[in-house]
């Protein structure tokens, strides 16, 4: 039998009097009820309550079982309720980990207007430079390059972004402007480290695709670095344009070879907002997706 069910009525008959009115607060007939009660002492092989025509009252083992079943059952009832409420109301404490550059650039800035929206989810952010992040047990949003190759996840398309070829100003006075992507062979290029290998940057124009090995001076897991070594004067990057904007419109980098469509070798260039597929997604999780994608596709034509 379940006896948490059946002593959770027991509860509600010392309570209400009625083992008709407990059984139909927690719906069910009087008949089953009274089974139930039955099978309750039953299986105790005590007596709980004494029946008349007119009342129903605990025997005093019952009332003693009562005193020590009320608090843990109404914590448990209490449990229960705030767990449905966490599941349906945008509550709690929201784990995320993105990409560094991405969010100061994306998220950080409307974090203030999130909570105004929401003001009982606590975001914790975490900022990395791994590439192939996924959610975990401590993570419940990953906000990442690429979608996940794993079917356990579910990603949600934030931005795709074109990728610029840029350089100081002072570099490209002193080493001159390439014409083509072939000339860049002759030139100082700041490659983005990985896991998979040296970076390959490919250029595409009139379809026309030419692929070029970046060698130079210095190479970083990080966009910022990458982006402030260039604007430094140390040689040529290849940056997604959200994160050299500020940049070019100051005139701290010049974009070179716009007409050529550019990627890097295994670095997507679409970001994704991801986390573990499944029908019970959590209202904190689905709120902030939802916002994400709507206030950065705002953000990014």
């Amino acid at each position: 039998m379940d006896r948490l069910s059946a002593l959770k009525l027991f509860a509600r008959v010392c309570e209400s009097g009625s083992i008709t009115g407990a059984g139909r607060d927690l719906g069910m007939s009087s008949t089953a009820a009274s089974r139930t009660l039955q099978n309750l002492e039953t299986d105790l092989g005590v007596r709980l309550l004494n029946r008349s025509t007119r009342n129903v009252v605990a025997t005093e083992v019952g009332h003693h079982v009562y005193r020590r079943i009320y608090n843990p059952i109404a914590e448990l009832d209490l449990a229960l309720q705030e767990a449905g409420d966490m599941q349906n109301t945008a509550a709690g404490i929201l784990h995320v980990t993105a990409r560094r550059s991405f969010a100061l650039v994306h998220i950080v800035p409307i974090l203030s207007e999130f909570r105004d929206l929401y003001p009982r989810v606590k975001i914790d952010l975490s900022l990395t430079e791994v590439v192939n992040i996924l959610p975990n047990e401590e993570t419940d949003i990953v906000v990442r390059a690429g979608i996940p190759d794993q079917k356990t996840f579910s990603a949600h398309a934030l931005v795709r972004h074109k990728s610029l070829l840029c350089a100081s100003p002072d570099y490209l006075q002193i080493n001159g402007t390439p014409q083509s992507s072939e000339e860049l062979t002759a030139h100082a290029c700041l490659g983005y480290k990985s896991e998979i290998g040296p970076t390959i940057w490919h250029f595409e124009k009139n379809d026309i695709k030419i692929e070029v090995s970046a060698s130079g001076p210095f190479t970083s897991n990080s966009g910022e670095a990458l982006r402030l070594a260039a604007v430094d004067g140390l040689g040529f990057v290849v940056l997604p344009h959200w994160l050299v904007k500020k940049d070019l419109e100051q005139g701290n980098l010049v974009n070179c070879l716009p007409a050529h469509r550019i990627t890097t070798a295994g670095i997507s260039p679409a970001f994704y907002a991801v986390h573990n597929r499944g029908p019970y997604i959590p209202a904190k999780i689905k709120v902030f997706v939802d916002f994400l994608v709507d206030k950065i596709n705002e953000q990014v034509p």
